[in-house]
């Protein structure tokens, strides 16, 4: 069986196989091509994926998001600074590592990225019909040593055997085959990321089938989690209108249960089109 390509990122997870000439992110048992990166601990069970996503909201504090962000960093690094400061879960340092306070218990964004890449193994077997252990990983250009190792580990431990660790920019060429059908040519390529919590723009030389990197910049401050927090903001906007004209309509209602036993509260158009009419009483 040959080797499948797990992608780990910040706020997604997905997993790809070679098929007819060509890389295929396979789906998951929702039929989407990429997973939530997200746990959910429970006294009982751990779950990942779409459904500890949709949970997020009564278990909170015991859910992880975005551990990639934290794998293999140190309590003194900014990023990891920012990440305590932003994370709903408790995060402690203890012998020197960062570790989440769930439940009275420590666990590691290891063992918690070993979760995910659990759930893309099962994935790719599921999609393939067989097992899956051999895998590439992809890792962002930026990533330092410590933070490698950590992603390698965390998917050794779920059972892969990881044969290569490599960046983020030369799979998004490998699985388009530039460089590959001519490996006589040579080029410069620019490859766009926007991410869930960062864009990235690398410029790749390909010469003979082989990528080097040109120059590359990372802006920790857009990405796909902005566009959310925008429209989340713009349909607060519209909910607020409504509320308003509500507001409205229940004040001059209140007066006339002043003198009347019941009231009609009718407001045209309440919210995208639609009339909202109730009769209230004393």
């Amino acid at each position: 069986m040959a080797a499948i390509g797990v992608h780990l990122g910040a706020t997604c997870a997905c997993a790809a196989v070679y098929k007819d000439g060509r890389a295929d992110v396979v789906a998951n048992d929702a039929g989407d091509r990429v997973t939530p990166a997200v746990v959910a601990f429970s006294e009982s069970e751990e779950v990942v994926g779409l459904a500890a996503k949709q949970s997020r909201i009564r278990n909170i504090s015991n859910t992880v998001v975005k551990v990639k962000q934290i794998l293999g960093r140190s309590a003194g690094d900014p990023q990891a600074k920012k990440y305590i400061a932003e994370s709903k879960c408790s995060i402690i340092e203890k012998n020197g590592k960062l570790q989440y306070e769930i439940d009275n218990k420590l666990i590691n964004p290891e063992d918690v990225a070993k979760l995910i890449f659990s759930k893309m193994k099962e994935t790719a077997q599921s999609a393939l019909g067989s097992d899956v252990n051999d895998v590439v990983v992809t890792v962002p250009f930026d990533f330092g040593e410590n933070q490698k190792n950590a992603l390698g580990e965390a998917a050794a431990a779920a059972g892969f055997n990881v044969m290569r660790l490599i960046h983020e920019p030369s799979a998004a060429l490998l699985a388009y085959g530039i460089g590959q059908d001519s490996p006589t040519g040579k080029s410069n390529v620019l490859v766009y990321k926007l991410g869930g919590t960062s864009l990235s723009i690398t410029v790749i030389e390909v010469n003979s089938g082989i990528y080097r990197v040109l120059a590359t910049n990372t802006d920790d401050s857009i990405g796909g989690v902005c566009f959310t927090e925008a429209l989340a903001q713009h349909l607060a906007s519209e909910f607020q209108r409504a509320m308003m004209k509500l507001m409205n309509s229940a004040d001059i209602a209140k007066h006339s249960l002043s003198t009347l036993g019941s009231a009609n509260c009718f407001v045209d158009s309440l919210y995208d089109g639609l009339d909202f009419d109730c009769n209230v009483s004393r």
